[in-house]
């Protein structure tokens, strides 16, 4: 049995399989109960918590669960059903509600699923509460049952406030009419609510993979399968593409031309766009390491400087709140926009933004970050038996210093665990390759931390390596493939 419980995004796994076996979850549900109690002890109705999945097989039982352990402990719980990520946080930082729990694995397959806890203001729990938890639920602790046990109750209908909030609040002046946006909702939580908000603006929604069965969510679709909407783009008059991914906490862009907007190339837009209107806080950018180079230089074109975190977009929230910043994200598609949406990943929420950015403009979404371009980079996966330090293999430590040296501000190496990973931008491909090889085999001389050869996957840690150097003038630059 694991000692931990929680990742970079709340819990995750196989569902039946240790940690998401209903004992644990359950007591799981009881561990948040005390906290509610002891973290709101003026409350003078009962606590709440809201709960939405993102349509898999296992959703409902795993809220089921959940809520067994909350109700147990004196906790009302709202069931919304399907519902996406960011409208169970809005909903959870809008309503009368002490937390919120998103049932979901976000992009992952439908076997896999999670647990997200939400705060009162809906932004994601901090890493101390989620261990402070964590500990808790690992304990012999009891819990007795409360004496006045919590309630539950079904409310689907609540999804509409989140629509009503967009339309009336957040986007009050944007017109969508007459205007058709090809959504893939990656058979998830969007798939009932993505055509009501866009109606709500005028526009009509066309979905594919919108039809949610429970083990199909996320399977070749959504947003870590851009090429499909970016395909279904082409001989249609769409003015704008949206993939999501299961939870729509993240979407991919893509116009009329079939071009991939990915979280990189929506940064570098609309940091381009705010830094013009003097509304870019800052005029910074925040990103992780994973965000591709060319961003970087990109925005320096416009003074505007990128600050580079761990990967995970709660990382990128905490520094984006830190700093007091109003824009950031990650290359994957999870764009946040500061206080004004609760530092919240939304890929609705960043469609929206971005077609009212352009439409400010009087443009369209082709002419978006047209002169943004990602640099050639290579991107390796090993195995790897145990975390560590880069410090701690001298020979891959090595040849990423040589490596960078010889770069200097041309480009850079990032290693890092879970996954090590290599950027390059080069003169040449054999040149980029040469530099790979050379990292694979100071890694192959890691035994003892590296493994090269079949092994069980469930018991090894997946480990990256991402070489990424600057595109040079002249040189025609290589489509960046995706690990």
């Amino acid at each position: 049995m694991s000692d931990t419980l929680f990742g970079t995004d709340g819990i995750r796994g196989k569902a039946g399989v240790y940690p998401l076996v209903d004992e644990v979850i359950t007591r799981l549900g009881q561990v948040l109960a005390s906290r509610l109690h002891y973290d709101f002890p003026n409350i003078t109705d009962k606590h709440k918590i809201i709960i939405g999945h993102d349509g898999r097989e296992s959703g409902e039982s795993i809220a089921a669960a959940i809520a067994a352990g909350l109700t147990a402990g004196g906790i009302d719980v709202d069931i919304v059903g399907l519902a996406t990520t960011p409208c169970v946080a809005y909903l959870t930082y809008a309503g009368n509600y002490q937390g919120g729990v998103v049932i979901s694995a976000s992009h992952n397959p439908a076997a896999d699923n999670g647990i997200k806890l939400l705060g009162h203001n809906g932004a994601k729990l901090a890493n101390a509460i989620e261990q402070e938890l964590e500990s808790e639920c690992l304990s012999d602790k009891l819990f007795a049952e409360h004496p006045h046990l919590g309630k539950i109750a079904r409310c689907q209908d609540l999804c509409v406030d989140y629509t009503a909030w967009l339309r009336g609040e957040a986007f009050p002046d944007l017109d969508l009419s007459g205007q058709k946006i090809l959504i893939d909702c990656a058979n998830g939580a969007a798939s009932e609510i993505a055509p009501r908000i866009l109606k709500a603006f005028g526009a009509e929604a066309v979905l594919i993979h919108a039809a949610p069965n429970g083990t199909n969510i996320n399977s070749d679709c959504g947003a870590t399968h851009p090429e499909v909407c970016a395909s279904a783009m082409l001989g249609h008059e769409y003015s704008a593409g949206l993939s999501l991914d299961g939870d729509a906490d993240r979407g991919i862009l893509c116009d009329s031309n079939g071009r991939i907007l990915d979280g990189d190339t929506i940064l570098a837009g609309l940091g381009k766009a705010l830094a013009e209107q003097k509304a870019l806080a800052n005029n910074t950018v925040v990103a992780t390491v994973m965000s591709n180079l060319a961003l970087e230089v990109y925005l320096e074109k416009y003074q505007v400087t990128l600050l580079r975190t761990k990967v995970g977009d709660k990382y990128v929230s905490q520094e984006m709140r830190d700093g007091k910043h109003n824009l950031g994200g990650e290359k994957s598609g999870h764009i946040l926009f500061g206080d004004e949406h609760g530092f919240r990943g939304d890929g609705i929420y960043t469609l929206l933004r971005v077609l009212q950015a352009i439409q400010s403009q009087k443009a369209t979404l082709c002419d978006f970050a047209s002169d943004y371009s990602d640099f050639p980079q290579i991107l390796r996966n090993f195995k790897s038996s145990r975390r560590c330090s880069l410090e701690e293999l001298p020979e891959l430590h090595a040849e990423c210093h040589n490596i960078d040296a010889e770069l200097a501000t041309r480009g850079r190496t990032v290693v890092r665990f879970p996954a090590p990973k290599c950027y390059y931008d080069s003169w040449s491909k054999p040149t980029t390759s040469n530099w790979s090889n050379s990292l694979c085999n100071a890694s192959k001389k890691q035994h003892d931390a590296i493994i090269f050869w079949p092994t069980d996957h469930d018991n090894f840690i997946s480990a990256r390596v991402v070489i990424s150097t600057l595109h040079c003038r002249g040189i025609p630059q290589w489509q960046h493939h995706r690990a």
